[in-house]
């Protein structure tokens, strides 16, 4: 009963001082918010980069050209054998007769090129493998497999060269993002705590007598610091409403139009990936943890008791 008082009334004294100092409030709110809002950014860029990367990899494979009049049997056995790699994520095979129906039919609005068909005598093109993997920098190795001896007398051509400026340019932009997101992240972190961390020590000095006083009456340890915690949570809950709301047509008109740029077959809102709710759940944790251990650091070095 008496924890309940106590608790409710910390609640209470944080709230008012959160209003009484409006503006040193207001002041950790806003870099709360920048902070959450290059977050954000930064979370979004990544997302749609990383999202837009693995869409052209699904568009990147390596191709197998069979040697013209090989047994279908064979070239079924060694489709089975490269499939056990588990590095490789599909093996789609087209065979020889399938591969002219498909330029035959791609052409058929070229009477040159269609006359020229109807008069050969058998069939030009290879059977072909185009092997996907999971990675993009698995592919060099998969290739260097293919040409390996093993094949070399069931396999004409393995077409890589052309892909691997591609895969490499990838990869590159891959890493590049991926490192540069982590740094910016961390140093904002960074700033957003020693700011928080400052307007806390400001605040408790000029609370100073108001801890003295709390002291000499007998308040406990927690009683003190519990109005601090409680204004840290309120930065947190008041920066997350500022930033969802400024993400909102962000999130609901700007994402929609990237995404179906990139890959139009994709609805966006089918992936869990992209719900609103998660952004903002992942923003107020953010929020929280940033506030609370900067209050923590300040109360322990500043706040004697």
């Amino acid at each position: 009963m008496f924890e309940s008082i106590s608790f409710f009334r910390i609640m209470k004294i944080g709230f008012v001082n959160f209003w009484r100092n409006f503006w040193l409030s207001l002041a950790a709110t806003i870099v709360m918010t920048v902070t959450l809002v290059i977050f954000s950014t930064l979370l979004l860029v990544f997302v749609l980069t990383n999202y837009s990367i693995h869409t052209i990899q699904n568009t990147v494979d390596v191709s197998v050209y069979f040697k013209i009049g090989l047994a279908e049997d064979q070239i079924v056995k060694i489709k089975d054998d490269i499939s056990q790699d588990p590095r490789i994520k599909e093996v789609d095979y087209v065979s020889a007769a399938q591969a002219f129906d498909s330029f035959k039919a791609a052409h058929q609005g070229d009477p040159l090129i269609t006359e020229s068909l109807n008069e050969l005598t058998e069939n030009p093109l290879p059977a072909t493998l185009h092997i996907k993997t999971y990675n993009l920098g698995d592919y060099p190795a998969i290739a260097q497999n293919l040409e390996s001896d093993q094949y070399k007398n069931s396999i004409d051509k393995v077409n890589f060269e052309d892909n691997r400026l591609v895969i490499d340019r990838l990869n590159k932009i891959l890493k590049f993002i991926v490192t540069f997101g982590l740094v910016l992240v961390a140093v904002f972190v960074f700033i957003a705590i020693l700011v928080i961390f400052n307007t806390i020590t400001l605040t408790i000095y000029n609370r100073k007598e108001e801890v003295e006083i709390m002291r000499l009456v007998g308040a406990t340890n927690w009683y003190i610091r519990g109005p601090f915690l409680t204004e840290s949570v309120l930065y947190s809950i008041f920066s997350t409403i500022i930033t969802g709301l400024l993400f909102i047509p962000v999130f609901y008109k700007v994402l929609p139009k990237v995404i179906a740029y990139v890959n139009p077959q994709v609805n966006i809102y089918a992936n869990s990936l992209f719900h609103f709710g998660y952004l903002v759940l992942i923003l107020f944790v953010l929020a929280l943890l940033l506030s609370v251990v900067s209050t923590m650091f300040a109360i322990r070095k500043y706040l004697k008791i």
